[in-house]
C-alpha cells in the first residue's frame, strides 16, 4: 500500500503533540547545551581540518572490469528484480540510465532535474541542471549553515532564547502551536532540529530572523556557490533553484563536514524510510527533502563505499500540480525508485 502524506496534516499532528506535552515532552528532541556549544569549539579546532578537506586532491576515475560490475549486479539482482528496476547499469552512463527509467515510468524529460557528484573522483553527471525548479524546503539546509557560520563568528550563541511570537508564518496553526509549546521563545538548537529533522516552517523563519529575515538570508546563499544558470544563481524570491546550485551547497557541506557536523547529524535523522532512504534501508544517508505543491525534492550525502552527493528536483510526480496541497503517495514512491536507480548505477560503476 502506498501511503499518501498530507504536509499540513503532518504539521497539525506535530502541533497537537506539542500542545499536549509542551516543552517537557519534547525534551528528548532538545539539543543539550554541551552539544550546542560544540559548534563554537569546533570552529577553533577544525579550521585547519576543513581547509585540508577542501584541498584534498581527487582520485583518478575508477575503471571497473566487466566482471567487477557483473558481480555487483548479481549481488543486487533479487532486490532489483523485485522492484522492477532492472536496467543496463554496467554499460550506460548515469543520465542514460535515468532517462531509461523515466521513459519506462512515463515521466516527461522536464520533470526531473539532478546533479550527481562522486566525492572521491569529482566525476559529475547532470540532467536539466540549469532548469529552475520549485525548491520547497531545501533552502533550510543552507539557511542552517549560515546560522552555524554566525555562531562560529561569535555573532550568535546557542543558549539565548529568541521571541517567535511575531515570526512570519505560512500556517497559523503550526505557528501558534510552536508559540504555545516553547512559551513564545526558542533557542537556536531547537530551531535547527525542527527545521531540519521535521522540515517545519516556523523554526526556519525564526532562524532567518537571526539574519535579518529571509530576504537578507537569500543574499548570503552565494557563500556556498552559484549556479551557471542565467535565471537563478541561488534561490529566487519565488523559491526556485537549480540542482547546479545545490550541488555546490552539498560539496561545501562535505568539504567542511567537521564544522557542520551537528547539521549532518540532524539531516541523518530526517524522514526515516522515505525519500532517498525508501529503498535503501541499510545505507547511512543524510538528506534534506523539500516538498510543496508540484515539487518532491531531495538533497543528500550517500555513504556508499565511495560516498557521493546528489541533488534531485522533480515536478508533477504522481500527477501533482502547482495547486496541489498534498504529497502524492505515488509520486514519493517514484522518487524512491529514482533514488534506487541512481544508487545502483553508482554501486555498479563507482564503488
Amino acid at each position: 500500500m502506498k501511503k499518501i502524506f498530507n504536509g499540513r496534516s503532518i504539521m497539525i499532528a506535530l502541533g497537537i503533540l506539542l500542545c499536549l506535552g509542551g516543552v517537557g515532552s519534547l525534551g528528548y528532541l532538545h539539543l543539550n547545551q554541551a552539544t550546542a556549544s560544540t559548534i563554537a569549539k569546533k570552529e577553533k579546532n577544525t579550521k585547519k581540518q576543513d581547509s585540508e578537506q577542501g584541498k584534498k586532491q581527487t582520485q583518478p576515475p575508477r575503471v571497473k572490469t566487466p566482471e567487477e560490475k557483473q558481480a555487483v549486479i548479481d549481488e543486487d539482482r533479487e532486490t532489483m528484480e523485485s522492484l522492477g528496476l532492472v536496467y543496463d547499469y554496467a554499460n550506460k552512463n548515469l543520465v542514460e540510465v535515468v532517462q531509461e527509467y523515466m521513459a519506462q515510468s512515463a515521466i516527461e524529460p522536464s520533470q526531473i532535474a539532478f546533479t550527481y557528484k562522486n566525492t572521491a573522483t569529482g566525476e559529475q553527471f547532470a540532467m536539466n541542471d540549469l532548469q529552475p525548479m520549485t525548491a520547497g524546503s531545501t533552502y533550510k539546509l543552507p539557511l542552517n549553515m549560515l546560522i552555524v557560520d554566525e555562531v562560529a563568528a561569535g555573532k550568535l550563541n546557542l543558549t539565548d532564547r529568541f521571541d517567535i511570537t511575531n515570526t512570519y508564518y505560512e500556517y497559523i496553526g503550526e505557528h501558534d502551536n510552536y508559540v504555545a509549546a516553547f512559551d513564545g521563545a526558542m533557542a537556536i538548537p531547537d530551531m535547527q532540529r525542527y527545521s531540519l529533522v521535521y522540515s517545519e516552517n516556523t523554526p526556519a523563519y525564526a532562524l532567518a530572523d537571526r539574519l535579518g529575515g529571509m530576504d537578507e538570508a537569500r543574499k548570503l546563499f552565494s557563500r556556498y556557490g552559484q549556479s551557471r544558470s542565467k535565471e537563478v544563481k541561488t534561490f529566487s524570491d519565488a523559491n526556485k533553484t537549480t540542482s547546479d546550485y545545490y550541488i555546490h551547497v552539498l560539496e561545501y557541506l562535505w568539504n567542511h563536514r567537521e564544522k557542520y557536523a551537528d547539521l549532518l547529524e540532524l539531516i541523518g535523522e530526517s524522514f526515516p524510510g522515505e525519500y532517498y532512504k525508501k529503498f535503501l534501508p541499510n545505507l547511512v544517508i543524510q538528506q534534506k527533502p523539500g516538498y510543496v505543491a508540484e515539487a518532491l525534492n531531495v538533497e543528500a550525502i550517500v555513504y556508499e563505499q565511495t560516498p557521493y552527493l546528489i541533488s534531485i528536483f522533480t515536478a508533477g510526480l504522481g500527477g501533482t500540480t502547482p495547486e496541489s496541497d498534498e504529497i502524492s503517495g505515488f509520486g514519493i514512491y517514484q522518487l524512491g525508485e529514482l533514488c534506487y536507480v541512481i544508487n545502483e548505477w553508482h554501486r555498479v560503476n563507482m564503488n
